[in-house]
C-alpha cells in the first residue's frame, strides 16, 4: 500500500475536551495505517490527533503559519515542536509575513495542497476555509460527524451550495471507519 498523506484540519480553541478522545482515536488508526499526518503545527483537535499519531510512531509534518522555530516556540508553548518529523515555515520574503491572519491562510493553502486527502474534525471558519481548499482542489475529504463545529454543518451546506468537483466528501462518525473509507477512496484513485 503507497504511504499517503491526510491532513488533519479542525479546531484549535473551544469546547474540546469532550472531542479529545474522538481525535486521540483518529490519531491512533491514521498510525495504524502507516499515514503521514499533516497538521497546522499548531494547538488544538489536529494536534491531539498528531500527539496520538506520534506516539505509535507515525510521522507528523506541521505547516506553521511563522517564520522559524524561535518564533514557533515563542507563540505556541503549548505545541510541542518536537512531535514533528518536519515543519515547514512561511518564508520570509513572503509580502505579508508579518500578518498572522493572511499567514494562516498560506498555511492552509500550502497544508490542503500537499495531502492526499483531509479529514476535518469539529472546526470554525478556518477548518471551513481548509475544506473549501481540499474541495476545490479536488481531494477526497473525511468529515468526522459528531464533533461539533463545521463538521456537524458540511453535510448541510454541500445540500444547498454544492458544486461541482473531483473532491469525494465521506462522511462518519466512527474514526476506524472514516479512516478506512478515506484509504479505500485514495486507493481507488491510485
Amino acid at each position: 500500500m503507497q504511504k499517503y498523506k491526510i491532513g488533519i484540519f479542525g479546531s484549535a480553541e473551544g469546547d474540546l475536551e469532550k472531542i479529545i478522545p474522538k481525535a486521540h482515536d483518529l490519531g491512533k488508526e491514521l498510525a495504524k495505517k502507516n499515514i503521514t499526518v499533516l497538521t497546522g503545527a499548531s494547538i488544538g483537535l489536529p494536534y491531539e490527533v498528531a500527539l496520538a499519531a506520534h506516539k505509535l510512531d507515525a510521522e507528523i509534518w506541521g505547516y506553521s503559519q511563522f517564520t522559524d522555530y524561535q518564533t514557533q516556540l515563542k507563540q505556541l508553548a503549548d505545541c510541542d515542536p518536537s512531535i514533528f518529523n518536519k515543519i515547514f515555515y512561511i518564508p520570509t520574503d513572503y509580502e505579508f509575513v508579518s500578518d498572522f491572519n493572511i499567514t494562516r491562510k498560506y498555511r492552509n493553502v500550502s497544508s490542503t495542497a500537499n495531502s492526499d486527502a483531509g479529514i476535518i474534525i469539529s472546526g470554525r471558519w478556518g477548518t471551513m476555509n481548509e475544506f473549501t481548499n481540499l474541495h476545490d482542489m479536488g481531494k477526497v475529504i473525511g468529515v468526522l460527524t459528531g464533533t461539533g463545529g463545521i463538521a456537524d454543518e458540511i453535510p448541510g451546506l454541500m445540500k444547498k451550495i454544492n458544486k461541482p468537483s473531483n473532491a469525494k466528501v465521506i462522511f462518519n462518525d466512527d474514526p476506524e471507519k472514516l479512516v478506512k473509507e478515506v484509504i479505500e477512496e485514495l486507493e481507488k484513485r491510485s
